[in-house]
């Protein structure tokens, strides 16, 4: 597709449209003019753009921009607007694709004023413009991602790392480990929290036989049991698997965490994969974020928002560590001696880290055939 975005008129347009913070607009503004009159940076852009966003390749990687040295020496803090400007090449792509599901401007704003977020979220953290998480916006870029009601969705393929299963007659689903999974004497991924190894640790096990499903058992709050089990496939139907199509979901900071919203969001979201992709077929929600940092039930009281929506999803071990909650917690940049114990939570994080207890993040599933969301109850442990 033809750069439109070399031309200062096209590029305030989109970064107006999109809600790009108003400073940012005008540095990106004049980034263009010194594309234009640069041929070195007219050369780094365009061997960036055709490498890695007209090719795909940022769709497949999560890595830290390499930020080119000539384009810092140029530029200087605001170098990462460089490569934002180049990602920006792809907005009249997606208007493209919006109208070709007839989806229509608000959603595209709603969904793309997120990068506009992350900028000022930036300036507000560092004190300039920056876009420091530049392999997350493709999804917006791409036409991929959608924001609707309070939660963004993207239709993915699960990992496979663990497999769900249904037992229709007991209505309770239960998820057995892949094979290979290296966990911990306790349950735990090996790894979490950045640790080495455990030595009592063990390896899971997975098979299929004509009768039986047999495989290491995962407990709803993310532990592996060391102990093999047999599903019997007359009562137990494999409903969660490798390549299945879920709807990864994340949670915006701008979004108001309450439980009753939440759950309207994921009904307005199956009405409108229906109404817009009734080609994708998904069987539930799949997320990877901190509000899944298990320790949480036991800092927050059980009526809390936090853990009700925890306690909808089957969590699965993951190799987390406390760096995930302590940026939205805290922040990033905020280190410990210097962090600041002014609410409740925060107060109860610092606690668990002053006693050296271990705080980590998980993954979790939700399957629409254990029930509506908001309402399901998961086996817990024996």
């Amino acid at each position: 597709m033809e750069f439109q975005l070399l031309s200062k008129d096209v590029t305030q347009h989109y970064c107006r449209k999109i809600l790009m913070p108003e400073g940012a607009t005008e540095i990106l503004m004049a980034i263009t003019d010194q594309i234009n009159h640069d041929s070195k940076l007219m050369d780094i852009y365009m061997d960036f753009y055709k490498n890695n966003i007209e090719s795909g390749y940022w769709t497949t990687v999560w890595e830290p921009l390499a930020i080119h040295a000539y384009v810092e020496e140029v530029l200087g803090q605001e170098a990462s607007l460089f490569y934002l400007h180049a990602a920006l090449q792809r907005l009249p792509l997606a208007e493209q694709k919006y109208a070709e599901r007839r989806l229509n401007e608000e959603l595209f704003v709603e969904t793309l004023r997120d990068i506009g977020v992350w900028v000022q979220n930036a300036y507000n953290l560092v004190g300039y413009y920056a876009i420091r998480n530049f392999s997350w916006i493709w999804r917006h870029l791409e036409a991929r991602m959608f924001r609707v009601g309070g939660m963004q969705f993207i239709a993915t393929k699960f990992s496979g790392v663990v497999k769900g299963f249904y037992n229709e007659k007991e209505e309770r689903f239960m998820l057995l480990s892949s094979k290979g999974m290296e966990l911990r004497a306790n349950g735990d991924m090996q790894g979490v929290c950045n640790k080495e190894k455990t030595t009592n640790g063990f390896v899971t096990e997975y098979e299929e036989t004509d009768e039986y499903f047999i495989g290491n058992p995962i407990t709803p709050i993310g532990k592996g049991l060391n102990n093999p089990i047999k599903l019997n496939k007359n009562e137990w139907t494999k409903v969660l698997d490798k390549d299945d199509t879920m709807l990864e979901i994340h949670i915006p900071r701008d979004t108001a965490f309450d439980m009753e919203k939440i759950k309207d969001t994921y009904i307005q979201a199956k009405e409108f994969y229906a109404k817009y992709f009734p080609e994708v077929s998904y069987k539930g929600m799949v997320c990877h974020t901190w509000l899944f940092t298990p320790q949480l039930r036991e800092m927050l009281p059980q009526t809390s928002n936090i853990v009700k929506f925890q306690e909808q999803f089957y969590l699965y071990p993951t190799a987390g560590s406390v760096r995930f909650l302590w940026n939205f917690v805290f922040n990033e940049l905020t280190e410990v001696k210097d962090a600041k114990p002014d609410t409740s939570l925060r107060r109860k994080v610092l606690t668990y880290l002053e006693e050296e207890k271990e705080i980590f993040d998980m993954n979790g599933v939700f399957l629409d055939i254990c029930g509506e969301f908001g309402t399901v109850s998961y086996t817990k442990e024996d």
